[in-house]
C-alpha cells in the first residue's frame, strides 16, 4: 500500500508482520505494486538496489511472486497511490526499465497496471520488449 493512513501493509515492516500472523505463512507471497512502493517513501527511482535489499532483508525476495508495473502521478513519499503511464510519471521510463532488467527480479511475473487503452498498452508492451536485456 502506499500509506493513505487508512490501511496496512505500507511498509515492508507490516507487510513482514502480516506474513508473520498468517497461518501457514510460508504459502503466502507479496506483489510489489511499483506506484505504491514510490508513494510509499522507497525511492526505487534512485535506490533500486537498496529498496530490493531492505525488502530481502525485512521480507525476504523468495516471498516476491509477481510485480504490478506502473509509474506514479505524484512525487516520492506522497502516499497518493495514482498510477500513470510509463513515462508520464514521477518514476519514469528508464527507471522502470531498469526495475524490469533487474538480475534480483528475473523470472517474475510484471503486470503493468496503467490507466490506458489497447493501443496505450501496446506501446508500453513494444517499450520495455525493446529494452528487455534477459532476452
Amino acid at each position: 500500500m502506499s500509506g493513505k493512513g487508512s490501511e496496512v501493509g505500507k511498509t515492508f515492516e507490516e507487510l513482514r508482520e502480516i506474513l508473520d500472523r498468517v497461518t501457514l505463512s510460508d504459502h503466502m507471497g507479496v506483489c510489489l505494486d511499483t506506484c505504491h512502493v514510490w508513494d510509499g517513501g522507497y525511492d526505487i527511482a534512485g535506490h533500486l538496489d537498496q529498496v530490493l535489499t531492505r525488502f530481502d532483508t525485512v521480507i525476504g525476495l523468495k516471498r516476491l511472486k509477481a510485480i504490478h508495473l506502473n509509474d506514479s502521478l505524484n512525487g516520492l513519499g506522497s502516499h497518493k497511490d495514482r498510477h500513470a503511464k510509463i513515462g508520464q510519471g514521477c518514476i519514469g521510463a528508464q527507471a522502470l526499465i531498469r526495475i524490469v532488467n533487474h538480475p534480483a527480479l528475473q523470472g517474475l511475473p510484471f503486470y503493468l497496471e496503467t490507466p490506458n487503452e489497447l493501443d496505450g498498452y501496446a506501446k508500453e508492451i513494444r517499450l520495455f520488449r525493446e529494452a528487455y536485456q534477459g532476452k
